[in-house]
């Protein structure tokens, strides 16, 4: 369960990078984000491998709350590939975020043991045209599955 709160983990990172109202100005943040497996399903592969198929939920929180994506909501499918104990190999999926004006922004995040990258796919309203990723490093996970990773990164909003 730890592969999947941290391929949801990168996700959020992604979704979380804070943004500007500026526009054209690239913009710095970071924060952190506590996935909550909504379901998670496994299947074992012909090479005593994990495929790991999962659905999170966060709320992305920003270091610096200014930025209009803190406290957006997030949803984030993706699929890792787990070793025969259960750790996590690799991982991919995708992360759509909610803000509170409504405006929803998208990611692609990739997953590694220690943590993964991610990038803007683009967005609605403020986030239409944004461009932009960064990294997500693994922080932990709990016994219930819930899985806390930071984010940072860098992005333009046109």
């Amino acid at each position: 369960m730890r592969s999947a709160l941290v391929c949801g983990v990168a996700a959020f990172v992604l979704l979380a990078a804070g943004f500007a109202t500026t526009a054209q100005a690239q913009q710095t943040g970071s924060g952190t984000a506590t996935y909550v497996p909504a379901k998670i399903k496994k299947m074992e592969l012909p090479d005593g491998t994990m495929l790991e198929r999962s659905h999170l939920r966060t709320v992305v929180v920003a270091d610096d709350p200014a930025v209009p994506f803190h406290m957006s909501t997030q949803d984030c499918l993706g699929t890792n590939i787990l070793d025969a104990e259960g750790n996590l190999l690799t991982g991919r999926g995708y992360c759509d975020g909610v803000d509170g004006d409504g405006d929803v922004w998208w990611i692609w995040w990739n997953n590694g043991p220690t943590g993964g990258d991610w990038g803007f796919m683009g967005g609605t309203g403020k986030y239409e045209g944004i461009t932009g990723g960064g990294t997500t490093t693994f922080e932990g996970a709990t016994p219930d599955s819930r899985l806390v990773i930071t984010w940072e990164g860098s992005w333009e909003m046109m």
